[in-house]
């Protein structure tokens, strides 16, 4: 594809006119006399005078407007402060007697979205004065950048009609209109082109820059959430609901159709606010039925896209006509990287959610952490080397998606990029690979098989919805319903559907199971209370149905999903871990998973949203045979506990309590001592009459009941001296866990810790004081991070495109030097002798401006050096030298990290397998995943 500028100068050069004329490699531009030049451009400074240059060819060659009615560079005297400015419009487009008709600020590509901000000052203001001081009549002013559409450059305009809004304020209340997008001929009224589906000139928009969509990220932000009055979730779900709108319509239109999202113009007038309230309304009612698999008609009847009394029209016609031209849909992936619009509404979530009890967001960095730390990236590669698939993976509670989206470029990223060398040569893995993986565009597309997610929170599942298609279209899968309903209820139009498989699994009590997934990565909700029908659900689909804390139904319900072998990896309360109330639930845990690693986070990690206490949870289920194995050995230390806790209650009742003795009991059949000589004496004096061999007998049950509560010093205790001193923990020993229908009629943590001797193994322990953040409410601040390391040295670099731009950069400095010359040459001619103080004061500041350039030059060309240099020791064929791919060298992290090659810095984790520095390399080491 080619680049719009060398479009635009290919375009320039073929006009025989010379209106304007540039040359990217000299950096020059030059215009026609005829047009009135208040100041001589010459050097190329910037893509802003490119997209000028390109305006004023076309408005003479194209839309038959006269050179002699074109002035650029006109300057205005602005007062600011306690001073006056002087800033200068970059073209107007007069009419017959003199008045502006186009008033033009011209903007790079870039920069259009991002300084959109300062349309009031640099349009509104200026054309104030422009009429106050020269008594014209201002039409129409026009914020304006060039297009690159399908190898061609069009317009792309803000027309604002300025004798209807004469004020900036004025222009904001009526949800910033703009009356057209291009720039019409020979004085003709600005009229808006609709936009139509497959249509050449008039589709919507495919190529997207990351300036751009961020810059309309910020201004979205700056309009909808500035002003105060409706609090931050208000506004992001109002919004979410409308790029769900703008979504729906790019489905359904067929080529020929005119879009429904956008703004209608009649003749001269632009639309009521009210007819696009009901258009988008309509449309967004289609997309609770087809897009979130939404059934209820009454639901779809009394839900609206916006709460009109919350948010006004004015911001839903701002937000339509700022989306209305980008495809959703076709513009995922663009002209400098993947995800522009995934990232868009990364933004708008983090920036514009607010985060309340049950809906806290799991961090960025902490997600990445846990997704490396189950070895997602080689579990990916394994499948597909192996099976020619990919791991299916879900989180029944996936708010507002974070986990599946980082899944999803995690995958991309690692199989796709960095390890692709890992997958086998033959021609069926190369065949799958472009299946899943290509075109570029579409290179999350294997996301709509293997991802799976749901979320109760309708607004929440909504924008788990949209921003699964805005990240590649990973959403099919997504379902708006409590991730604990039984999976009957997972039900959509199309296949596969893996989540409402369900079997009944005789070893889980025959309750169903689903078995399908390979990986469950979640943040559950804590401790919040479920919904009506979930609670009339769970009591017939969970074992433990009854209990209150949600995050323990979360934690069978990931055993439901998981297919033997699959892997866990979620954030939990600490209380899980360590409180009486979870005890059942952590048995759980060993029963039918294996625990890997356990990394405690710091109290900080949720702050300041909440201060709960939080570990990360590595496990994977068992097999069937495995959890085989663990119910053998319950029941063998099972029948050995009920042994021991029938014969110590006795022991205690007849040597504290003194009870009679009874024959019919079994420890009394066992004794040796002649129980005709025992019944003889009295009950007090027994423990003298057994005989030593009865009584190490029961003092050896005695300690192997008690157990973990023996000391040393009570071997020198008899029975009844031991039965004494530990009443209360037998006690405590002696009863059975409430949930016998998982546990059986015995002390679980008893007959658990002798299985766990049995069934021994290492879990990686760990526990991080830092985790790369510290967030207030008045934002976030970095810090040091115990979970892992970032690259900041690429793998991969462009060596050329970099000394390319160092060698333009110099150019432009050179040319602007050889301009200041040429003028203080002038100058110096003017004073020849007659010197006057503002000749003399111009000469001056010339000369220094001479020596300031001429110090950019040098310094310019000695990081030009330096930077050669930096990239000959640590790279060679623009490859990262494998000796330094560890990032252990200080020097190496520190130009790329905050030095003269920190534009090209890595955010990407770093992967050791030598220098084990973090938790993640300790962790990616120690465990193993079967």
């Amino acid at each position: 594809m080619k680049d719009w500028k060398a479009i635009i100068e290919q375009k320039l050069h073929k006009q025989k006119n010379g209106i304007a004329k540039i040359s990217i490699d000299k950096l020059t531009v030059q215009y026609s006399e005829k047009v009135s030049q208040r100041r001589i451009c010459k050097v190329l400074t910037g893509d802003e005078e490119i997209v000028r240059a390109f305006l004023i060819d076309r408005l003479v060659n194209e839309l038959d407007y006269k050179p002699e009615n074109i002035e650029i560079e006109k300057e205005y005297s602005v007062k600011a402060g306690h001073g006056k400015l002087t800033p200068r419009i970059d073209i107007i487009v007069k009419d017959e007697k003199g008045n502006p008709f186009f008033f033009i600020e011209a903007k790079a590509p870039d920069k259009f979205e991002k300084d959109k901000e300062e349309i009031e000052g640099q349009l509104f203001s200026l054309a104030q004065a422009e009429e106050k001081d020269h008594k014209t009549k201002v039409k129409y002013l026009v914020y304006y950048t060039a297009d690159l559409q399908d190898e061609g450059v069009l317009d792309k305009a803000i027309i604002i009609d300025f004798e209807k809004y004469r004020t900036y304020t004025e222009w904001e209340n009526d949800g910033f209109i703009s009356i057209a997008t291009e720039i019409t001929a020979g004085y003709g009224e600005p009229k808006k082109q609709p936009l139509i589906k497959g249509d050449e000139k008039h589709d919507l928009r495919t190529k997207i820059n990351r300036e751009e969509i961020e810059g309309l990220g910020r201004n979205l932000h700056n309009v909808l959430w500035g002003g105060g009055g409706t609090n931050d979730s208000e506004i992001f779900y109002s919004l979410v609901n409308i790029i769900l709108a703008k979504i729906q319509d790019e489905y359904e239109k067929e080529d020929g159709q005119e879009y429904d999202f956008q703004i209608y113009q009649y003749g001269s007038h632009i639309e009521a606010a009210e007819k696009v309230y009901e258009r988008i309304n309509k449309l967004y009612k289609r997309a609770l039925k087809e897009q979130l698999n939404v059934s209820e008609q009454q639901k779809i009847d009394d839900d609206n896209i916006i709460n009109r009394n919350k948010f006004p029209l004015n911001k839903l016609i701002y937000t339509v006509q700022s989306l209305e031209n980008f495809s959703f849909l076709e513009g995922r992936s663009s002209l400098d990287g993947k995800d522009i619009l995934g990232d868009f509404f990364e933004s708008i979530t983090r920036d514009g959610f607010k985060q309340n009890k049950g809906q806290f967001f799991t961090p960025t960095p902490i997600v990445n952490f846990l997704l490396y730390a189950l070895q997602l990236d080689k579990l990916a590669i394994d499948r597909l080397n192996k099976d020619r698939e990919l791991p299916l993976i879900i989180d029944p509670s996936a708010g507002s998606g974070t986990y599946l989206v980082e899944a999803m470029k995690l995958i991309t990223k690692e199989v796709k990029y960095k390890q692709k060398q890992k997958l086998k040569s033959s021609r069926q893995i190369k065949q799958r690979f472009e299946e899943l993986f290509t075109p570029d565009y579409a290179e999350n597309k294997w996301a709509r098989e293997y991802l799976y997610g749901s979320e109760i929170n309708f607004d929440l599942g909504t924008a788990s919805k949209v921003n699964m298609i805005l990240h590649g279209d990973g959403s099919t899968n997504i379902f708006v319903k409590d991730g604990l309903l039984p999976f009957r209820f997972y039900v959509k139009e199309t296949s596969p559907n893996y989540l409402e498989t369900a079997t009944p699994e005789t070893l889980y009590n025959d309750k169903d199971v689903n078995a399908k997934f390979d990986v469950a990565i979640s943040n559950p909700p804590f401790s919040v209370d479920l919904d009506t029908q979930t609670q009339r659900e769970v009591k017939n689909a969970f074992v433990f149905g009854d209990k209150k804390n949600s995050e323990n139904l979360f934690i069978e319900r990931y055993f439901q999903l998981l297919k033997e072998g699959g892997r866990l990896g979620v954030v939990l309360p600490e209380s899980v871990y360590d409180t009486t109330e979870n005890k059942y639930i952590r048995l759980f845990l060993f029963k039918y998973f294996n625990v890997k690693a356990i990394v405690s986070l710091p109290q900080l990690t949720f702050e300041p949203f909440t201060s709960t206490k939080t570990s990360l949870l590595f496990a994977q289920k068992k097999t069937k045979k495995q959890v085989k194995e663990w119910n053998e050995l319950w029941d063998k230390h099972g029948k050995e506990w009920s042994k021991l806790k029938t014969r110590v209650v006795r022991y205690f009742d007849y040597f504290v309590n003194g009870a009679k003795l009874s024959k019919k009991y079994v420890w009394v059949k066992e004794l040796t001592t002649d129980l005709k000589k025992l019944s003889e004496k009295e009950d007090k004096e027994a423990v003298d009459v057994i005989n030593k061999k009865d009584l190490d007998h029961i003092k050896t049950n005695i300690i192997r009941f008690l157990k973990d509560y023996i000391t040393p010093d009570d071997e020198a205790l008899n029975p009844k001296e031991i039965l004494t001193k530990y009443s209360e923990e037998i006690d405590s020993l002696s009863k059975f866990e409430k949930e016998t229908n998982v546990f059986g009629f015995y002390n679980a943590w008893w007959v658990f810790g002798e299985v766990a001797k049995e069934l021994d193994y290492d879990i990686f322990m760990a526990e991080a004081e830092n985790v790369g953040y510290k967030r207030t409410k008045r934002g976030e601040n970095p810090m040091p991070n115990d979970l892992y390391d970032i690259e900041y040295a690429p793998n991969n670099i462009e060596t050329n495109q970099i000394l390319e731009g160092y060698d333009r950069d110099i150019r432009i400095l050179k040319e602007q030097l050889a301009e200041f010359k040429t003028e203080l040459k002038a100058v110096n001619k003017k004073i020849d002798g007659k010197e006057t103080e503002g000749l003399k004061k111009k000469a001056e500041k010339l000369n220094a401006d001479i020596e300031v350039q001429n110090t950019r030059i040098k310094q310019t060309e000695t990081e030009k050096t330096q930077v050669i240099e930096i990239l000959k020791k640590y790279y060679e064929s623009d490859e990262l030298k494998p000796e330094f791919a560890e990032r252990t060298d200080r020097e190496l992290i520190s130009h790329f990290k905050n030095g003269v090659l920190s534009r090209y810095k890595s955010d990407d984790i770093v992967l050791r397998t030598s220098e084990l520095l973090t938790i993640l390399d300790n962790i990616r080491k120690d465990v193993i995943w079967e």
